[in-house]
This record gives C-alpha cells, structure tokens and sequence, in this order.
C-alpha cells in the first residue's frame, strides 16, 4: 500500500472517464449549490460557551425562570442637558411608544422610577404627569438618588440616559430584524428635531450585527481567497490555463461544504465561517503540487494522459498524507466538550476531505480535457521557468546555507524552540466574549458608553433556589436576599445591585411596613418583579452590574465571591445558590476551553508524527518532523506573550490549524527526499535537490495560505482577526522550520548515523586483521 492508502487512485478513475467523471461532478455540485443558499448564520453569542457543564445548565435555569432579563436591548440616549423639560418629555413619550412596539413585553427608564410608598403602599411617579421647570431642580435630585436609576438608568453627570427594552428570548433573526427596524422608526420620530442622541445596543441587538458580519466576513473570505490564489498561481505558472485547473477544484469544493454543511444542520457562526478560506487554501496548494508536477511531466517529453497519470502517482500520496494530518488535527477539536469548538473541529475536518476529493478528481479530468484541446505543452515555458527558475534559486541558496551548517542551523531551532516554547508556557489564559461582536460599530462603541457612564452592560447573577414546597412570601426569604445582596455589592468590581432587598430598602424609606413588601409588589404589577422574583418557581434573582473586563481579572472576584457563598451553603443547606451570568459563565469556560484545547493539541501532535513514521515505514521520519512542527506553535504563543495580547482559545485552535497544515509540507518533502534516496542519491545530495525542487512549490503554497487567511484580518470581529494573525505567523515559521529546520535535522542524523556505521565497519575490520 502506497503513503496515500492506495485513495490517490481516485485521480487515476478520474483520469480514464473524465467526462463521465465532470459529469457526476456537476450534477452533485449543481445540487449540493441549490442546498447552500438556504444556509443560516447563527447569531447566539452563548454558542462560544455552550455545553453540559452544570455553569451553563445554571445560565439555562435562570433563563427559563426569568425571561425578562434575558432578552434586552438597550437603547442609550445622551445629550448635553437631558433632563431639561423638552427632552424629558420627548423621552417619556418615546418610553410611551416603545411599549406598544410589537415584540416589546416591556420598558423600564428613569420613568419607572417611583416614590417609596406610605404605610397606605401609596407610590407616585418621580415625574408627574405635568413638568414644571420649577419643579425639576427637585424631580432631578430626587432621580439622581434614587437607588433603582442611579447608575443604572442614569449617569451622576445627568447627560447619559439607559431604556432596558425588554423582548421574546432569542426571537428568530427575521423577527428581531423586524423588530429593530420598528423601534428605530419609533425613537427617530419621537427624537427627531431635539438634540438628544440615541443607539439601540446590547447582546440581543448586537446579534443582528453578528449576522451581517458573518455574511460579509464569508463572502470576503470566499472572494480574497479564490483572487490571491488566481494571482499567485498565474504568477508562477504565467498560464491562465494552469491558474484556472487550480481554482475550479476549489469553487466545487466551497459548493460541496456549504451543502454539506446545510444538510448537517449546521449553522455559520464566528468560528466555522473561515472554514471556506481554509478549503479553498487546502485545495489551492494541493492542486498547485499536482499541476507543478504535471508541468515537469510533460516538460521531459511524458504524453499528457502518461504525465497526469504519472503526477497522480508521485505526488498523490503526499497530497492524501497531508489531508489526513490536517484532519487528524481538526478532529482533535471535537474532543473539546464545547459545542463551538466541537462543531468547527467536525466542519473544518469534512472540508479538508472534500477538498482532497474535489483536487484529486476535478483536477485530473479537468486538466486531461482542457490541455488536449489546447495543446498539452504549455507555450510559455521559458516565462514559467523565469519564475520558477527564480524561486529555485533562492531555494538552493537557501539550502546550501542549511546544509553548510546542519548542525548549527539545528543547534539555533533547538534553542528558538526552547526560549519561544519558555514565553508560550507563560501565556496568561485571556478572554473577552465581546471579542466575537462586530467592534467598530456604533451599537458596539455604545457598550462602551454604558460601561464607562452607567453601571456597566455585564451582569453577575446569583440564583437563590427554595424546594418546590417553601412559602416564598416571608421574612427569611427577605433576610437570604438580603445577606447575598450586601456580599455582592462589596464586591469591588460590581457598580450596582439590583434585588428584592432593594426594593424592601426602597419602600421601608417611606415607612412601608416590611411584612407587607409581598402583596404590595404583587399589586404593583411592575416589570421590575419579573427580575427578581418569581413565585412560581419558588426563587429570587440578585443582579450585580459591572464594566466589561477580562477573564483573568473577573475569575479571582468569583472565587471569592463562591468562598463567600460556601458559609451561606452551610448556614441555609437547603438553599441553592447559584453564580451565573453570560460573562460569569463564559469565563471560566474559557480557561477550561483553553486547557482542553491544549490537550487536544497535543493528542494531535502525537498521532500525526506517529502517522508520519508508520506511513513512512520509519520511526527517524517521524522524529525528523517533530521540531520543524513545533516550532511554529513555540514561536506564535511567543509573539502573543511578547504582545502582551494573552492566550485566547481562538489563538489555541488557530495552532491546531496551523499545526495541521504545516506538516503538509513537511510530508512533501520527506515524500520527495525518499523517492530521490531511493534513487541512489546521497543524503546531502538528495536533501539538495529536494529543497531546489519542492521550495518553490512551498513558497507558492505559503503565499496562497498566507493570502487565504490574511482576509481574516478584514474582518470587523477581533476573534477573526487575532485567528489569522496568530495562522500567519505560523505559517511563515513553518516554512522556515520546513525548509531550514528539517533538511538540518536530516542531515545532521543522518551524518552521524553514517558515521557511527562507519565506526562499527572499522571496529569490525581491526578485530578481523587481529583475528587473522
């Protein structure tokens, strides 16, 4: 059986039916393309986060318990002079009219804000109906202290305004759509004409923002890849012909994923949305080896079917090889227990198979029927091997410098690898869920407002359960609230704590008796009790709002805040507390993320150098490949620790990605060293020729992968952009690794394995002429 399992003789079918072979393709590709355009794009920022984790499971309890406070949009509104008359009344009508907005359960404002009750449970609004300007200098004090707006719903300088519109839970995107598009018509009619500025925001409005993102990264990343790889491959080739036999396997193969990925069920979400740049790259290098050695076939005279059939047979294994490294380490991913990551690493691995099936069918028939119509020898051979010429030049100079020096050139990756891997092992785990929302919008920089002027968009929650058969309505449910609301709000990142000890601390201010807190909420009927208390489900929400921070500094306030809680545990055993919140929640599944994906990462390392060894028949083939592979991951977490950017679980899956890519060279070349061993050659000899002859195969390749996922960088989310940075850089030290590293590690092994043979067979004569 050949390195490739014998499945490189797809090509060869390919190349004895070709027609019937395009045939077959077009009828699936036409199929599978009608399926791809009813593919959705999701939208829920807790798919970053999401799993059987008992933290998610509580996420998930308190949704069902307390709808309202899971689907906000936040509409910020700023002026100079906000509470004057004028712009309080245009604001009290626009609290108006967005309560009768269909789609919208409620609104809570700076107009929701009303007086402690009396002893009757009296309460009037702290804005009568009638404003009078001589009565505001009162209406702002008394709005500025109140304990339920102040910070929350207005900041200390009085400028900045927040309206929590309360929605449906997770409404379809066409739903929210259309409901955002209605309470924007509805706040640019009220405001319009006054000087007061408004921004719709928050996670819920933002997922519309996701969506547009999403498509647009898609089609940018679809678009940049197939013209770089065009360019680069016209470039080397100088044929539009050759360029175009290497981009039509990767528009099919983009088809046949996108179908794929619809008929799975899948939805496109921040992570599975590159993984059409990473086919479209896989197919491009792949077919880039096929076409280079279909070019050198024909160039020593080969008929075009004979030198099709012979480039199947020489390079085909190394192409099927390097599929599977790269799907051995994306499948890796789907050992992480979080569907996000687990769904890409899946996603990812069936594009990397159907781009290896794409290449290794498309491109033979293609080819066979294109360049027999066209005339097989390409006319611009002394064009093409200007640019090749060039490349192999620059290659060999590369390689004489390797190879003067093996063991010095070794000697120098061994101590980058040792001092890069010292600053990777220092990396602090860093994550930021607003990472993965658009960053220059206008809804995004509106987080930022309420975070530095209100009391922050992040909410700490703490669940208190009772059992199914407890009388919520009593002074101990008070007196439990109580103490979890007073732990919290001494925590020193949170800005305001909303509870129902805050309203028995409101209503007590006008003398309301505290027995009688109960029947007065259930009269009220205020939007504020669906937060913080429900009756059915026998428990009570403390919200804590705090600014956006990362992973790193909020992990140490939980921990405190649980050793806190562990004493009310013991005081109240039959009370469930339960810590939760998206942040909270997404924080510490982060650094459990980061861990797993680490161990997944090296589960990968291993199989494939396995893989390599057993493929290749030989345990120093495997171990030739292990530096040249790791360097890359070494020097990447190197640049983010010098960056000071941290270690974020997009960062890990990019060294997966990374890691199964880099190797694909490393197969080419150790595939082609074997073939020119076998041969004859000497080692150095042999290492010479390989890297003057697959180096500038692995120059075009590395551009076009560099190119593929370089439009990551275009992309208007910060976790796409950190994703192509960190791949690039290891892209371009993998090539170093591939082209310095390894011929050195070959050479330097393999010089002292001869020498050592040669001390032996010396060893072996001396004893023979003592003998004789």
């Amino acid at each position: 059986m050949t390195a490739g399992f014998g499945l490189e003789k797809l090509g060869l079918l390919a190349l004895h039916f070709p027609r019937w072979t395009l045939l077959v393709i077009t009828i699936v590709t036409v199929a599978l393309g009608y399926t791809a355009s009813k593919i959705q794009f999701s939208s829920d920022v807790r798919e970053i986060f999401r799993s059987d984790s008992p933290d998610y499971a509580n996420l998930t309890m308190v949704e069902e318990q307390y709808p309202e406070s899971v689907g906000d949009i936040l509409l910020l509104v700023e002026a100079d002079a906000l509470l004057s008359r004028e712009n309080l009344e245009r604001l009290r009508d626009l609290h108006l009219e967005l309560g009768f907005v269909d789609g919208v359960q409620d609104v809570l404002s700076i107009f929701s804000a009303r007086d402690p009750p009396d002893a009757s449970g009296r309460s009037d609004p702290v804005f009568p109906f009638e404003l009078r300007d001589d009565e505001l200098p009162e209406i702002r004090e008394a709005v500025l202290h109140h304990p339920l707006v102040s910070r929350t719903l207005l900041s200390e300088d009085a400028r900045t305004g927040l309206f929590i519109i309360s929605i449906e839970p997770q409404p379809d995107i066409e739903d929210l759509r259309r409901l955002a598009t209605e309470l924007n018509g509805v706040v640019d009619t009220v405001l319009a004409g006054s000087d007061v500025r408004a921004q719709p925001t928050g996670v819920a409005f933002l997922r519309l923002e996701i969506v547009s993102s999403l498509i647009r990264d898609q089609r940018t990343f679809i678009i940049v890849g197939f013209v770089i790889s065009f360019i680069v491959s016209w470039l080397f080739f100088r044929s539009i012909v050759y360029a175009a036999l290497g981009g039509i396997p990767a528009i099919v193969a983009v088809i046949w994923l996108m179908g794929a990925t619809q008929l799975r069920g899948q939805e496109v979400n921040v992570l599975t949305g590159v993984v059409p740049a990473l086919v479209i790259v896989l197919v491009v290098a792949s077919a880039l080896h096929l076409l280079f050695g279909l070019r050198r076939n024909l160039a020593e005279g080969a008929a075009l079917r004979d030198a099709i059939a012979s480039s199947v047979v020489e390079i085909g294994p190394a192409c099927v090889l390097a599929s599977v490294t790269t799907a051995i380490a994306l499948l890796s991913l789907t050992l992480v227990p979080h569907s996000l990551v687990a769904g890409f690493g899946l996603t990812a691995a069936i594009g990397t198979a159907i781009a290896f099936l794409a290449t290794i069918t498309v491109l033979p028939a293609a080819a066979y029927l294109v360049l027999s119509q066209i005339g097989s020898k390409p006319a611009s051979d002394r064009s093409i091997n200007v640019v090749f010429d060039t490349a192999s030049r620059a290659c060999a100079r590369l390689g004489r410098v390797t190879l003067s020096q093996p063991r010095a050139v070794l000697a120098g990756g061994i101590l980058l690898a040792a001092g890069a891997g010292a600053l990777y092992a220092s990396i602090s785990p860093s994550y930021q869920y607003r990472e993965y929302l658009p960053e220059h919008s206008a809804a995004h920089a509106a987080m930022g407002t309420i975070d530095e002027r209100l009391g922050g968009t992040e909410r700490m929650l703490i669940l208190i359960q009772w059992p199914s058969d407890y009388q919520i309505e009593t002074t101990e449910t008070l007196e439990v609230v109580e103490k979890v609301h007073r732990l919290l709000e001494e925590l020193p990142l949170i800005t305001g704590v909303t509870s129902l000890y805050g309203i028995q601390k409101w209503a007590s201010d006008g003398g309301f008796e505290k027995g009688k807190l109960f029947s007065f909420l259930s009269e009220a009927e205020s939007p504020l009790m669906a937060r913080i208390l429900s009756l059915d489900h026998k428990s009570a929400l403390v919200t804590g709002y705090f600014p956006d921070i990362d992973a790193v500094e909020l992990l140490p306030i939980m921990d405190d805040l649980e050793s806190q809680l562990a004493d009310m545990r013991a005081s109240y055993p039959n009370v469930h507390f339960a810590v939760t919140g998206t942040a909270v929640v997404s924080a510490r599944a982060s650094h459990e993320m980061i861990a797993q994906l680490n161990r997944s990462l090296l589960i990968a390392i291993g199989l494939n150098i396995l893989l390599i060894g057993l493929v290749f028949r030989s345990t120093r083939a495997g171990l030739y490949s292990i530096l040249p592979n790791l360097l890359p991951i070494a020097v990447a977490g190197a640049v983010l620790y010098v960056a000071g950017v941290g270690l974020q679980f997009t960062a890990v899956v990019a060294f997966t990605i990374g890691f199964g890519i880099s190797v694909d060279s490393t197969i080419h070349i150790l595939n082609y060293y074997n073939q020119t061993r076998s041969k004859g050659e000497a080692v150095k000899l042999a290492l010479a020729e390989t890297i003057r002859t697959i180096g500038p195969i692995i120059v075009v390749t590395t551009a076009v992968l560099i190119a593929g996922f370089g439009a990551t960088l275009l992309s208007e989310l910060p976790n796409l952009r950190l994703f192509g940075i960190v791949t690039i850089v290891l892209l371009v030290t993998a090539f170093f690794g591939d082209l310095l590293i390894l011929p050195a590690t070959i050479a330097s092994m393999e010089e002292r394995r001869s020498s050592r043979s040669g001390a032996d067979k010396l060893d072996h004569e001396n004893e023979r002429d003592k003998t004789c």
